[in-house]
């Protein structure tokens, strides 16, 4: 009787020791999404980082006498590059916006699984812990996910303020120009010397007020996911193991670009104000945010508020496409 019993512990503890271990080898649903948006955002970065500095260079036009577009700025990035190399002056910035955009996007997907989670259990009144984050997912109004994608975009834009700060003062600026900066650590050093701590914080109003572009994103995206493109794939098992549906790419693609380019071309506005803001010229003309709204609606009435919207939107799309492609399959490869 004892060796029955001592034989049957043994095979309950075998098999609750593989679980265990077979669980500690895979990531959670929060490492996952952390992992996959610091990939994603990676890989999109290096993908469109000259549509970047193109789109940078054109906002901070908004505020100034000179109406250049988008001919003027690329062959000044060209003119540019004669003192040095084209591709290093297209990819100029490439390391803060890289790290930027990593940084971000990993925050930002974290913080959006556990704002979903935590809206979830709140207004549905549903504290399983057990039931799968997909699942979840498919009881949320689009409501819920607006309101995930805004509480996670406000912390998000908080916390990587700075960066955004200094990405804007490298990108808007050859590296041969006067009061440049030549490096990451060379504008924190310069950027604290010459207006301190509180700088480091410039535009962050509009950049919060800009949140709402993810919130918006978010909301269209997820409820097409979940209320359309998912629904099939709900029943297959292998799916429900990985806690993802799984999505076709051109699925995703299709989704991204509708959510992207009603969500952008929304609050555009307030991403022109915060690059403004930001720049060099803010701290000579000593912008506000008022003051700089008015100059530009004076100068260019409300068109100038979209001033380079075209090349947002050519680097947006695909720069989402891109993440979102990666995104969702990173979740599946990890």
């Amino acid at each position: 009787m004892r060796m029955y019993m001592g034989h049957s512990h043994f095979v309950v503890t075998t098999e609750l020791s593989a679980t265990r271990s077979g669980r500690m080898g895979e990531l959670t649903s929060l490492q996952r999404e952390v992992v996959a948006g610091l990939t994603a955002g990676i890989l999109t970065t290096i993908t469109v980082h000259p549509l970047d500095l193109v789109k940078i260079r054109l906002q901070l036009l908004t505020a100034s006498a000179h109406q250049y577009g988008y001919r003027e700025v690329v062959q000044s990035i060209v003119s540019s590059s004669q003192k040095s190399y084209l591709l290093r002056e297209a990819y100029r910035g490439l390391g803060i916006n890289v790290v930027g955009n990593a940084i971000a996007w990993g925050v930002y997907f974290g913080l959006y699984r556990e704002s979903k989670d935590l809206i979830y259990r709140w207004v549905l009144q549903d504290c399983d812990q057990v039931v799968k984050f997909t699942d979840r997912d498919g009881k949320m109004s689009s409501l819920m996910y607006l309101g995930a994608g805004a509480s996670s975009g406000l912390l998000t834009a908080i916390a990587t303020n700075p960066i955004w700060v200094l990405k804007t003062r490298i990108m808007s600026t050859s590296s041969y120009a006067s009061g440049s900066y030549q490096s990451t650590w060379d504008g924190i050093r310069k950027l604290l010397k010459d207006e301190g701590l509180k700088a480091m914080w410039r535009g962050l109003l509009p950049s919060m007020f800009g949140v709402s572009q993810g919130a918006i994103y978010f909301m269209i995206y997820d409820t097409l996911k979940n209320r359309f493109s998912s629904a099939r794939y709900r029943g297959d098992t292998d799916n429900r193991r990985k806690n993802t549906p799984n999505l076709k790419n051109t699925e995703i693609v299709a989704m991204t670009t509708m959510s992207k380019m009603v969500s952008v071309t929304a609050v555009y506005p307030f991403q022109l104000l915060k690059s403004n803001l930001q720049s060099f010229e803010s701290v000579t003309k000593n912008y506000t945010l008022r003051r700089l709204a008015n100059q530009i609606y004076k100068m260019e009435s409300i068109g100038g508020f979209y001033r380079g919207l075209s090349a947002n939107l050519i680097r947006s799309i695909p720069s989402a496409c891109i993440t979102f492609c990666v995104y969702e399959n990173s979740k599946r490869f990890f």
